[in-house]
């Protein structure tokens, strides 16, 4: 196909502008043909809510095209993408970048356009500037003309399709954006010997790839590319971004100034970028699970042990200006976020990461599994006891993230927050049988919070809608017949669907219309090899929990520290049928089961109280103190 062919096939938007929305920030106004090929009036006294000075990189200026979008659009989508997406994760371009509207390419603002538009209330025209925009690309390609803002695109166009759920089409740019950053030289030093103006950009649009790949990336296959090549070990106390640890070839980490004054401490972005790896790995672990590969987590050359390694390693490379207990976000005012949105959406991110790394190497569901595979996790020892502890108190320290971002105003974009959120809820539903009343209680809260927060991330994105649909088919099936509403559920066993369960864990939940025929990408030849195979979802396992241990969880520091417990078994059970159980084991393995991965929950229910004061408080107890905080100090 000629560039005359490709170009006559874009596609033009509709008459109807954007539309911005509900903001005090508003300073855009557009006309009724804001679309149309000629400029629009701009009646605001400013266009951005930033400097308008021209930017001093000097890339490609774009060629006339039909199809680009009008100024007054572009001026929106770029402020709605550094209000809603910049550095959360990615982070390909600062505002100096694309201060010169005129300078954008037409590719790079068909992709600002395609990943913004579902927050501008014209979520309908997101597939039609995606379209323009991937055809752009291939332009760029066709023509061996392809430049940074064409990697940058692929990059946006990545994010918007795990957005929507449409892992297929998502995980394609991501593969090309990467490809076309090889042949580029990006990923190794070479590709940045010059002392260029757009190096910066250059490492942010690599990185910002490589967090793609740590949260969204295929987890299977030989085609696979390991992210132990390029991993990096920074350190606060052993040079600054520029001079990480690690090959000498290895790309270094973009200059990020953000919330430290020091030269030599790595910026959040960066650090997140290291606790990101970590994520990554657990990730694999879970795959490898999910396929049957289980070896027992407490070898020292486990997969366990190595992750567990790598994340006590990521936790000591956080300089400590960017700590829990040192930024002190509980006590930060609205105004203060709002202004500083760069750097608390990213420790935000870094901060949920952290916690969801042990609640995901610890969850129960892997481990009651992993028993049905291989008969040494029958065995009584002290792994099981830590583990199920780990899992809940990080399970818990979600919940307080989630409390203090709806408190403090904290607009979340991203998809990963839902998705944790997701997880956390299947630790607090797997412990809402508990015949302790207050870690009942407890569990059912916070399964509603965690259920709450996810719902607010569906009207941008179908992937946590498709997120919302399974936990809640897994709630049906996991009460069973003993209730009809989940706020009063207070059940005594419960049946955990196996493959929802999966589904939550991998994030494996495309939206309904987004089956492999569909993404946009494969014909149908392919497409039925892609398919997979559905799963019953009435596949369950039955678990049945007793009692509750003494937990202390302290919130001055992040929930950084977990004490070591006591324990005393005190109730015993026995294994109860069901028409469908997964894989059912006999009777006396059932019981060892049950005992072995839920063992602190045989503790003696008076020593759950110090827990439920530390980080609980019930509807009555808010209500007379409203004006005070469970994170406060003095509420402790």
């Amino acid at each position: 196909m000629s560039r005359l062919d490709l170009l006559t096939s874009l596609k033009r938007p509709s008459q109807l502008p954007l539309s911005e929305p509900a903001s005090d920030e508003t300073v855009v106004t557009t006309s009724d043909t804001s679309l149309s090929g000629t400029s629009p009036t701009i009646t605001s006294r400013k266009i951005l809510p930033y400097s308008s000075q021209p930017s001093s990189l000097e890339l490609e200026q774009p060629e006339s095209s039909p199809i680009r979008p009008c100024l007054t659009d572009l001026s929106l989508g770029i402020r709605l993408y550094f209000e809603f997406c910049h550095r959360q994760p990615i982070w390909c371009f600062d505002r100096a970048d694309v201060s010169d509207i005129g300078s954008v390419t037409d590719e790079l603002a068909c992709s600002i356009l395609a990943v913004t538009a579902r927050f501008s209330g014209r979520a309908e025209a997101l597939q039609l500037y995606e379209e323009n925009s991937r055809r752009l690309i291939m332009i760029r390609i066709a023509n061996g003309a392809v430049g940074l803002p064409t990697i940058e695109s692929l990059c946006l166009l990545s994010y918007s399709s795990f957005i929507d759920g449409n892992v297929h089409l998502g995980q394609f740019y991501l593969g090309m954006a990467l490809q076309l950053c090889r042949s580029a030289m990006l990923d190794s030093d070479a590709g940045y010997v010059t002392d260029d103006l757009i190096n910066e950009r250059k490492k942010r649009v690599f990185w910002s790839l490589q967090v793609l790949d740590q949260y969204h990336g295929r987890q299977t296959g030989m085609l696979r590319i390991p992210t132990e090549t390029w991993r990096q070990s920074c350190s606060s106390t052993k040079g600054d971004d520029r001079s990480c640890q690690g090959d000498e070839s290895n790309v270094p980490l973009p200059l990020d100034d953000l919330g430290h004054t020091s030269p030599r401490t790595p910026g959040i972005w960066n650090t997140s970028v290291q606790v990101g790896w970590v994520w990554s790995r657990v990730r694999k672990y879970v795959s490898d699970c999910a396929h049957g590969i289980f070896r027992e987590p407490w070898r020292r050359d486990s997969t366990y042990a190595t992750v567990l390694s790598d994340f006590m390693e990521a936790e000591n490379s956080i300089p400590m200006c960017h700590r829990y207990d040192s930024v002190k976000f509980y006590e930060r005012k609205v105004e203060d976020l709002r202004a500083n949105r760069d750097y608390w959406t990213t420790w935000l991110k870094e901060q949920f990461t952290y916690h969801a790394i042990p609640t995901v190497l610890n969850h129960p569901f892997l481990y009651i599994i992993g028993a049905q595979h291989n008969t040494n996790f029958a065995i009584p020892n002290t792994f099981w006891r830590r583990s199920s502890e780990l899992a809940l108190i990080h399970a818990t320290w979600i919940v307080r993230m989630i409390d203090m971002v709806l408190d403090k105003q904290v607009h979340l974009t991203d998809p990963f927050f839902g998705h944790i959120a997701a997880i956390s809820a299947t630790v607090h539903l797997y412990y809402c049988c508990a015949a302790a009343a207050k870690l009942k209680h407890k569990s059912n809260a916070d399964f509603a919070k965690c259920r709450k927060f996810l719902k607010g991330f569906i009207p941008f994105s179908h992937a946590c809608r498709a997120l919302d649909r399974d936990l809640d088919k897994m709630t049906q099936i996991a009460a069973g017949s003993e209730t009809n509403g989940v706020e009063d559920w207070m059940p005594s066993r419960i049946y955990l669907s196996v493959p929802l369960m999966w589904n939550i864990l991998q994030f494996n939940c495309p939206a309904d219309s987004l089956h492999p025929a569909s993404t946009g990408l494969l014909n149908a030849s392919l497409a039925s090899t892609a398919g997979g195979h559905d799963q019953d979802e009435t596949t369950t396992i039955e678990i049945i929990v007793a009692t509750s241990p003494e937990i202390s969880v302290n919130t001055a520091d992040g929930g950084q520290d977990a004490p070591n417990l006591s324990y005393n078994r005190t109730v015993d059970v026995s294994p109860v049928s069901r028409e469908y159980t997964y894989n059912e084991p006999s009777a006396e393995q059932a019981d060892s089961l049950t005992f072995n991965t839920t063992p602190w929950l045989y503790a003696d229910t008076l020593q759950f109280d110090n827990m439920v004061d530390l980080v609980y408080h019930d509807a009555q107890s808010i209500g007379s103190d409203r004006d005070r905080s469970w994170w406060d100090p003095e509420s402790l």
